[in-house]
């Protein structure tokens, strides 16, 4: 059972971290309460030096109990400012010490010791607390970029998009490797910067949410490098636009709910391959529309996602 506990919460993107005496710490960038696991028997003197390196608000601590629970295991042992909760791996009974009717522990953990995702039902009680900020300021910079742009002579203005950092390819064999990134930023009319924010405003606080403020970032960027190169490789065609980090991020949920088997038959996954399916049938159907960057993102999206996560275990 904990080999399949530790397991669920690497692949929800949960830090593993080993402790003195085989107790390991969870933490997840999205949260703000950490968790510590380990055996009754060898549970520590102290955990001051964990707390003082964290800023996390609120730690719980899962004591494995084997061989039961004595009443005298729960008068012993007091730390400041954690919250005991012993696991009789016997019966199955959580003992709370101090005493508390928090029932998020032992409903979360019945959750995660039958495999299921390892964040989502922990995460409910925080959930209107978590600020997507990196979303908001990618949000930010998409539109004072446009603005610019327009004040500039228009964003669809040839001149102005090759100022700006539209990838070209012939100024990009010319050294100019930057239009790769910056090209993301900037959308060529209204129409587009207005799609492509509604589907960043639709899965960016998800995804930020599920993958932490800096993988988010990472998908996000890596994406878009993604989406410009494949344009770069496959179409001569002057190109700008968030779409390759949107469908990035597609393929990063996509490979979560892969991981996932029961968000998977929730119907998440399913709704994920749809919307993927039907964009790019829409792109080409629409002429203008550079599918190799959708391409591009969603594959990068996918493997940085899973590096991430592979990562994140080791």
């Amino acid at each position: 059972m904990f080999p399949q506990i530790f397991n669920t919460l690497q692949q929800s993107g949960w830090k593993l971290v080993p402790l003195e005496g085989n107790w390991v710490s969870a933490t997840h960038e999205s949260l703000n309460r950490g968790l510590i696991f380990g055996n009754l028997s060898e549970l520590p003197q102290d955990f001051k030096p964990i707390l003082q390196s964290s800023d996390l608000s609120q730690w719980d601590v899962i004591v494995f109990c084997p061989k039961g629970i004595d009443s005298s295991d729960l008068k012993n042992h007091h730390f400041a400012g954690l919250q005991l909760w012993y696991w009789d791996t016997q019966t199955g009974n959580l003992f709370p010490f101090p005493p508390t009717n928090d029932t998020l522990i032992p409903n979360w953990l019945r959750q995660v010791a039958s495999g299921k995702d390892a964040l989502s039902g922990f995460a409910k009680p925080d959930v209107e607390d978590f600020k997507p900020l990196l979303t908001y300021v990618l949000f930010g910079i998409n539109i004072v970029v446009f603005i610019l742009m327009t004040l500039a002579g228009g964003s669809e203005n040839q001149s102005v998009l090759i100022a700006y950092g539209a990838k070209v390819n012939p100024l990009i064999q010319a050294g100019e490797l930057w239009r790769f990134l910056t090209s993301v930023f900037i959308h060529i009319g209204f129409l587009h910067l207005l799609f492509n924010l509604y589907a960043l405003w639709s899965l960016g606080p998800i995804s930020e949410r599920n993958f932490g403020h800096w993988r988010f970032l990472v998908i996000y960027i890596m994406s878009g490098l993604g989406g410009s190169i494949a344009s770069y490789f496959f179409s001569t065609a002057l190109s700008a636009g968030a779409s390759g980090a949107i469908f990035g991020l597609l393929g990063a949920l996509l490979y979560y709910s892969l991981k996932r088997p029961s968000l998977w038959k929730s119907g998440l996954g399913m709704n994920l391959v749809i919307v993927i399916i039907i964009n790019f049938g829409f792109g080409l159907t629409q002429p203008g529309i550079d599918n190799y960057a959708h391409l591009g993102g969603l594959i990068i999206g996918f493997l940085t996602t899973m590096l991430l996560s592979k990562l994140s275990v080791n």
